[in-house]
């Protein structure tokens, strides 16, 4: 096993930030002119970046900048995490950075919203990601078609509440005057224009209603992976070269970060998509569905069986893989495993009468269930994982306040080495695909690509429950694909 640098990799990977519930995102451009101060900014930055560890046999002496563990025992101003990322655009306007672009994916250069051609329309990876309709990047507020584009990177910042965040906030946009400028974009979470502003609410649910962030990767020799039971590391460790460049993958590769390379090593790419979601709509449509089943039990309970099938949890997080077969009863215990995580889809629910098979956990990772045998399909899903680090935005939604014409949110982030074979797979193959798991129609229930008129499959005997969608309950609002460097990437970057 790979021993991973973590005094060199940044804290967003091993790290969500829980405990900092609250964020701001600096989409920024370099000045004209101004290679010198974006080269000073940097060199400075590096030393304020949260880390995931300290370097090899350094003191905790604060010398090695900060980092993941002195982070839990921090206090007053100390209480914060910087991170950084930057683009294509933005890598190519530094010396160091554009001599390694050629070492880059095609899908980083390219960006997420390549501009469209007059005579073909809209790119080849718009169409693969679905971003039409409604959701093209010709209506994104940031990152698509519409002047917004020119994006050079993003500061992330994180605070425990709304004064240290800003405080922060001010104290970073003026270290970064001479050398950047932030865009300007609708606001989300917030009333200032330069920052999309995120939180971790404190129940810990996304603005549908279900407890968020519950499955994730764990990291082989994370600090996390050390505490992990064998059910655990069977069905969620994955080698860091799936993450971090420089270290063994999944495919017995290795995720290049050495060499001509170098700039990548310890480094991830990372994706951020605005992803604004109606919640009135989708209460709604989950009322009518419930409207259709039959029975004698209270249209409250039937409205939590339809909401669970089209997640594949409870809205309190229990899945449903693990439930008593049948049942509408979202109240039904759940006592396996780590909290309910540690589960399989081939022997026990492969038909999908538990957990429906379009369900969006079970789209987003199928687990067990995509392979020859359930062994192999494992392995291969262990190819595709990513670590999600989003977080919401905008209030939430209160019908008798009149608040339902108000903008919120996911701004969804995920950390992956391979943006192809790891982000892009998942949303083009699994969620956006009409013939996931052998269906005939439907996509990602909750997803923003609408295809067959919004059918949905849900499993069930003697027959299946065929739901229509009317439209997608989320739309993109925003997106750019980033790289997120190691602390010595930036240093050199600096350089």
């Amino acid at each position: 096993m790979d021993k991973v640098e973590w005094g060199d990799v940044q804290g967003l990977v091993l790290s969500g930030y829980p405990h900092l519930p609250l964020s701001a995102y600096v989409l920024f451009r370099f000045r004209p002119q101004s290679s010198d101060a974006a080269r000073r900014w940097l060199g400075e930055l590096a030393s304020r970046l949260m880390r995931a560890g300290q370097g090899d046999g350094e003191a905790d002496n604060g010398s090695a900048g900060p980092h993941l563990a002195a982070l839990k025992l921090a206090t007053g101003s100390a209480r914060h995490a910087i991170n950084l990322a930057l683009t294509a655009r933005g890598l190519g306007q530094l010396p160091v950075g554009a001599a390694a672009l050629k070492d880059f994916s095609v899908e980083f250069v390219e960006g997420m919203a390549p501009p469209p051609d007059a005579t073909t329309g809209p790119s080849r990876r718009t169409n693969l990601l679905g971003d039409l309709g409604d959701s093209s990047p010709a209506t994104w507020a940031w990152g698509g078609w519409n002047g917004h584009a020119e994006i050079d990177g993003m500061l992330m910042l994180f605070a425990p509440d709304r004064l240290a965040l800003t405080s922060l906030v001010g104290d970073e946009l003026a270290a970064m005057a001479e050398a950047a400028e932030p865009l300007r974009v609708t606001a989300t979470g917030g009333d200032d224009p330069r920052l999309l502003q995120g939180e971790v609410y404190d129940d810990r649910k996304e603005h549908f209603g279900y407890t968020d962030g519950i499955s994730q990767p764990v990291i082989e020799g994370s600090p996390r992976a050390r505490r992990a039971t064998p059910d655990d590391r069977r069905i969620h460790h994955v080698k860091a070269g799936e993450f971090v460049f420089g270290y063994a993958n999944e495919r017995r590769g290795r995720a290049t970060g050495a060499g001509p390379s170098e700039l990548k090593r310890n480094g991830s790419y990372l994706v951020l998509r605005q992803l604004e979601q109606d919640v009135a709509a989708f209460q709604a449509f989950v009322a009518q569905a419930a409207s259709l089943l039959g029975g004698t039990e209270a249209a409250a309970d039937k409205e939590e069986w339809v909401a669970a099938r089209l997640v594949g949890r409870t809205r309190a997080g229990k899945p449903l893989a693990l439930a008593p077969p049948h049942s509408r009863d979202p109240s039904d215990p759940v006592a396996r495993h780590s909290g309910g995580n540690d589960f399989l889809y081939y022997f026990e629910d492969r038909f999908g009468l538990q957990c429906p098979v379009g369900a969006h956990i079970r789209r987003a990772n199928p687990r067990d269930s995509k392979g020859p045998d359930p062994d192999t399909a494992l392995r291969l899903s262990k190819m595709h994982r990513i670590i999600r680090r989003g977080r919401m935005y905008g209030e939430r939604f209160v019908p008798a306040t009149g608040n339902g014409a108000d903008t919120r949110g996911l701004l969804f982030l995920c950390l992956n080495a391979d943006i192809a074979g790891q982000f892009e797979m998942i949303q083009h193959s699994w969620l956006n695909n009409r013939h996931f798991g052998d269906l005939y129609v439907g996509s990602d229930p909750i997803g923003h690509a609408q295809v067959d008129d919004g059918a949905i499959v849900i499993q069930r005997r003697p027959t299946n429950l065929v739901l229509q969608r009317p439209k997608p309950f989320v739309r993109v609002r925003g997106g750019a694909y980033f790289f997120l460097p190691g602390i010595a990437a930036v240093r050199a970057l600096a350089g």
